[in-house]
């Protein structure tokens, strides 16, 4: 009985990911790079049960970008993974997922939720982060949301940084939030709504 009351505990937690600062300031620059446009890369660290540790997000430098979409190729991804677990090998890191962009489009503001297509190309069980790129109305220290957003300004933008998984691709699928920290941006504070 014990053991599954320690199983329901471990599946009512939630998934945390910790970035650390260098893998922060890649996925925000990298975003803010291609601003009104999209940016995509993959992260490496370390994956346990319910928690990942970013060490790395490396963007792909031949992504094709649109406004609403990043894409690479796969061959290039193949070869990307190859090299990444070779490399990586004795240092204890791994593939763990990948991270893109959202933008504003007209009057639309960039959200952190996936869409359909992010949904349909998600690999099940990999964290997946979206930056979300807005233009700034007013400067914002960065602080973890209640929902488990990283969200601060940096320049005249406003950031937030929201992860998610699947446990099956497709259109439509239920996600599960991933709740980011970057203690190196945001401190020791209080979650804000």
């Amino acid at each position: 009985m014990k053991d599954k009351r320690k199983s329901k505990e471990t599946i009512d937690q939630p998934v945390v990911a910790f970035l650390s600062f260098p893998a922060f300031l890649t996925i925000v620059s990298s975003s803010v790079e291609v601003f009104r446009k999209e940016t995509i890369g993959y992260l490496v660290g370390v994956k346990g049960e319910n928690k990942f540790m970013v060490e790395y997000a490396i963007p792909y430098q031949t992504a094709e970008s649109g406004y609403v979409h990043a894409t690479v190729d796969t061959d290039r991804v193949g070869r990307i993974n190859e090299i990444l677990s070779k490399v990586s090998q004795g240092q204890g890191l791994e593939f763990v997922g990948d991270f893109h962009s959202h933008t504003v489009f007209g009057k639309s503001p960039a959200t952190v939720v996936p869409s359909n297509t992010d949904l349909m190309s998600t690999i099940p069980g990999e964290l997946n982060i979206i930056c979300a790129v807005n233009m700034k109305k007013r400067a914002v220290r960065w602080y973890e949301s209640k929902r488990g957003i990283l969200t601060g300004t940096i320049g005249e933008y406003r950031i937030e940084i929201g992860g998610y998984y699947v446990e099956q691709a497709g259109v439509g699928r239920q996600y599960e939030r991933v709740d980011i920290k970057c203690p190196a941006v945001t401190g020791i504070v209080e979650k804000k709504e």
